[in-house]
């Protein structure tokens, strides 16, 4: 384990050395990772060499003095540029600091070393060339003015002799200068070789990059071609062949005008325009084939450079598809409108036999030609009765939606009395309420009138008293009321029946759609009755509202527009579009 450890230990200090020399010389990869890391551990290095020159100059020498201290400040400052990247600094921002400090590093030892003629001097020149190996200009940028200050500064200084004594000891400044020359030699010859390196991994991913987009144009189905802003074709991939049956190079160079149907021109020269100006766009076209026939195609295009790169597809398999679907959909409405019109006419004839069955009934009933002999014919006769008026009740309910979602029903308006209307329902449903052992009240101020279709007012009070009397239980009671407000006519029917539960209140009002309780099966019904209501209702121009909650009674709303005269005749309500009346789940 300690072995291995050990092992551990000595590859993560190559893996820092290696990336610390990445970090001075230049890292060769494009991996923003891997040149951050290579960055933060030169910078560290340079850091760590500070602080041990520091110390042995501590335990050798004693105490550094100012220029020294200046001197080991510079290798201290790349530290702290290197935690801070680690942090999640910048790195361009980190690399400009780099430079800066080197060049500072370097202008403050050529000052102490002989100015113009020290050996440092010459290494201001590999200060740009070492931020070049970053590939960013602000390092770059930041390098050269240092490094021409420092150039500056130094001529400056030995012109007004302010220049300090040198540190170098007369003897061996040559010796130092010499050897300074060639170190920087070779730093500058590995730090060019490093730039060439990075130039070439260039170069090759950029042909890598360019072989895979000529593998993908080769091989795409579409047609991938590159115009000019007027659109002449300058490339054009090998797919135009299958396309348009010519060659690659037979369609390059031609313009617009030579393979786009004259009545699409326009449209597609104007998409070229517009792909300058606004960016990528769509256009649908015909190209002529070299056939002379027209094959549908779609282009997108988009504008690289000055230039127009555009991919073409065909959809001919698209628009049969789309032209299919139209087909089928046109077939499902028209037999929707049979469906309905079936429909229609089924219910009419429907309601012939069933008025005969009714009329004998009411002659055996009555017993026009004499005795009918055994009372079981009378029984027998009341059931034919009430079973032909229940059908006949279903049939019209079905007439009346089929008429409303043909768009055929239409509402004469004429001016209506509220108050014998009300009487006249409560009249037609009084039998029932008597069974029942409901009582009806009505309650109409005197004289309230109503613009409104009085035989379709009086089909949905007779639907909603009737619904009312059905689901109230004996002794209770039903009130009728209207009064006008703010210019409506607002029409109430109460009741204190078993209510409609919360959860269903929803679905009242669509065709063939009741509420769940207790008392439904007890009653015969469609659910027709509601959605009729409200669809006359609609009609009307008003709208139907109910309040109920589960054993608490019931109470259907219906607002209807009091309209003037002048304004009866500026609406057109004989006729309904399906659309608004059909029911959806």
């Amino acid at each position: 384990m300690s072995q291995v450890r050990a092992f551990g230990v000595r590859r993560s200090v190559a893996d820092f050395l290696l990336d610390a020399f990445d970090g001075v010389l230049g890292s060769e990869t494009n991996s923003d990772r891997q040149r951050r890391q290579s960055f933060i551990s030169a910078n560290v290095m340079a850091g760590i060499i500070g602080v041990a020159l520091w110390l042995m100059h501590w335990v050798v020498l004693g105490p550094v003095d100012f220029v020294t201290g200046v001197f080991l400040f510079f290798f201290w400052v790349p530290l702290f540029l290197g935690v801070w990247v680690q942090n999640g600094g910048a790195l361009e921002t980190g690399e400009a600091g780099s430079a800066v400090c080197l060049g500072g590093f370097i202008i403050f030892t050529a000052a102490f070393t002989g100015g113009v003629t020290s050996p440092a001097l010459p290494w201001l020149l590999i200060v740009p060339l070492e931020a070049a190996t970053s590939g960013r200009r602000v390092p770059v940028v930041a390098a050269a003015c240092v490094s021409g200050f420092g150039f500056f500064l130094c001529a400056v200084l030995e012109l007004m002799g302010w220049m300090p004594m040198s540190r170098v000891e007369p003897g061996i400044a040559s010796f130092i200068y010499g050897a300074s020359l060639f170190a920087a030699m070779i730093v500058g010859t590995l730090t060019l070789r490093s730039i060439q390196r990075r130039h070439e991994l260039q170069v090759e991913s950029a042909r890598g990059m360019a072989q895979l987009h000529r593998s993908l144009t080769n091989n795409s189905a579409d047609l991938i071609s590159r115009h000019l802003a007027d659109g002449t074709v300058v490339f054009a991939s090998p797919a135009v062949e299958e396309l348009l049956g010519v060659q690659a190079h037979e369609f390059e160079g031609l313009s617009p005008a030579m393979f786009v149907h004259i009545q699409d021109l326009k449209k597609v020269e104007g998409a070229f325009a517009l792909t300058l100006i606004a960016g990528p766009n769509v256009v649908e076209f015909r190209l002529r084939r070299r056939d002379g026939s027209y094959v549908p195609v779609e282009m997108k295009t988009q504008s690289i450079d000055g230039e127009i790169v555009a991919v073409t597809r065909e959809v001919s398999m698209r628009n049969a598809r789309v032209a299919e679907l139209t087909v089928a959909r046109d077939h499902a409405e028209e037999t929707s409108q049979a469906r309905l019109r079936f429909l229609a006419s089924v219910t009419h004839e429907l309601r012939t036999p069933l008025n005969a069955i009714i009329g004998f009934a009411d002659m055996m009933r009555n017993e026009v030609f004499g005795p009918v002999g055994h009372s079981k014919y009378s029984e027998y006769a009341d059931h034919i009765r009430d079973s032909g008026l229940h059908l006949v009740d279903l049939v019209s309910d079905l007439l009346d939606m089929s008429k409303i979602e043909a768009g055929k029903f239409t509402i004469e308006r004429k001016r209506v009395e509220l108050a014998p209307l009300f009487d006249e329902c409560v009249a037609m449903v009084s039998g029932s309420a008597v069974t029942a052992g409901v009582n009806i009240e009505c309650e109409v101020v005197a004289n309230l009138c109503l613009n409104a279709d009085r035989r379709a007012l009086k089909q949905s009070l007779v639907n909603l008293l009737s619904n009312s009397i059905k689901f109230t239980l004996s002794e209770g009671r039903v009130k009728l009321s209207a009064i006008e407000t703010g210019g409506d006519v607002v029409i109430k029917i109460a009741d204190t029946g078993v209510g409609i539960p919360a959860a269903d209140i929803h679905r009242i009002g669509k065709p063939f759609e009741q509420a769940e309780g207790g008392m439904k099966a007890l009653h015969k019904g469609t659910g027709l009755g509601l959605s009729l209501v409200k669809a006359l209702t609609e009609l009307h121009g008003g709208d139907m509202h109910i309040e109920s909650a589960l054993g608490d009674g019931t109470t259907v709303t219906l607002r209807l527009p009091q309209l003037t005269v002048d304004e009866l005749s500026k609406r057109d309500e004989t006729l309904v579009f399906p659309e608004k009346f059909r029911s959806r789940g």
